[in-house]
């Protein structure tokens, strides 16, 4: 998520095009797959909650791209992750705070809590699965993607083992996870939020792992990487039996293939599909950022009142929206705000 600038290079590394235009195709997953149940649709688009898995793994990879051989020190790097996440991270959780306030006491704490991307922990009720950040649920996966990719840094050089052994402890623990609660859809609430630190190392460290040896990869073409991540995100769930078939197959794809979908994606494509590729590359983050807060919006905007099962046409618009508000807030807000925090050259 940080080679954003039009041209070819920043911060001294090439820009991977491909690998944005499949960021985009995931983000269209979880929207997908969030207007789906919002809308009182659940099982449709039913693994969109993978594209976060993907979204850690393609971080280890872009980051390693960009800083593992680039001579920075950890609190530029930090400043750097901070400029590219905090404003729209700042706009969503203000729009949740506004329309939600009563609903999520005490609001101070909250919002601060929010502003700070630092998670409400505590002791849940039991059989209870309150959301990390009350104002901007969303926020949960970049708070453990920052997590994780702030402790990477000081790493990032590590020997090949170091960066094996990580690999195999988290996919261990990950392996359990799948099996036991027969999916990784974890680490979004408070119950859980350890799990999904596990879960977003295995990803990022996959990523990591791929960029060391992404010599070995294939590059076919770009539309075929981009069709199999989204039939693997909209695959209907396996049903329960005897065997937990869900979270192996949610293993499967997070342990085999978004890897070899991202090492499929390292490279920098020229023509239109370049320029596709870029272009919703940058909607990517903002689609991802601002999806609950369009759908929250639209809510009190919907004359008939929210319903447990709501009209089919108020999902399809929202797909439609939701992009229209992600673009609106890279071109007026997002980039020009990071423009103005970026440090000059």
């Amino acid at each position: 998520m940080i080679l954003k600038n039009r041209g070819v290079r920043e911060h001294g590394t090439q820009r991977l095009a491909a690998l944005d235009g499949l960021r985009a195709v995931a983000a269209l997953g979880v929207l997908l797959y969030h207007v789906a149940d919002w809308s009182g649709r659940p099982g449709r688009f039913a693994h969109g909650y993978l594209a976060v898995d993907f979204f850690f793994c393609l971080s280890g990879f872009v980051l390693a791209h960009a800083f593992e051989r680039r001579d920075i020190g950890w609190p530029a790097y930090l400043r750097i992750r901070i400029v590219r996440i905090w404003p729209l991270l700042v706009l969503s959780t203000l729009i949740g705070a506004v329309l939600t306030s009563r609903h999520s006491p005490p609001f101070w704490p909250n919002l601060v809590r929010g502003l700070l991307l630092v998670p409400r922990l505590g002791h849940p009720v039991e059989y209870t699965f309150p959301t990390l950040f009350p104002f901007n649920p969303p926020a949960w996966s970049l708070c453990l993607e920052v997590v994780v990719s702030a402790l990477w840094f000081p790493l990032r050089r590590a020997p090949d083992m170091l960066l094996a052994a990580t690999v195999l402890v988290s996919g261990g623990v990950m392996l359990w996870v799948a099996l036991g609660l027969n999916g990784v859809e974890t680490g979004w609430d408070q119950a859980t939020f350890w799990l999904g630190l596990v879960r977003a190392t295995f990803s990022f460290s996959l990523g990591w792992l791929c960029w060391r040896y992404r010599e070995l990869a294939p590059r076919p073409r770009l539309w075929l990487p981009a069709i199999v991540l989204l039939a693997a995100l909209v695959l209907p769930l396996f049903p329960r039996g005897p065997a937990p078939w869900n979270g192996i197959y949610d293993y499967a794809c997070v342990a085999v293939l978004f890897p070899l979908v991202v090492l499929a994606g390292a490279h920098d494509p020229q023509g239109a599909a370049g320029a596709v590729c870029r272009t919703t590359g940058d909607l990517s983050y903002p689609l991802y950022a601002l999806h609950w807060a369009t759908w929250a919006v639209m809510l009190r905007l919907y004359a008939d009142g929210w319903k447990p099962l709501l009209p089919v046409w108020f999902p399809a618009l929202a797909v439609i929206v939701a992009p229209v508000v992600a673009w609106i807030a890279f071109r007026f807000y997002d980039a020009p705000v990071r423009r103005w925090l970026r440090p000059a050259p």
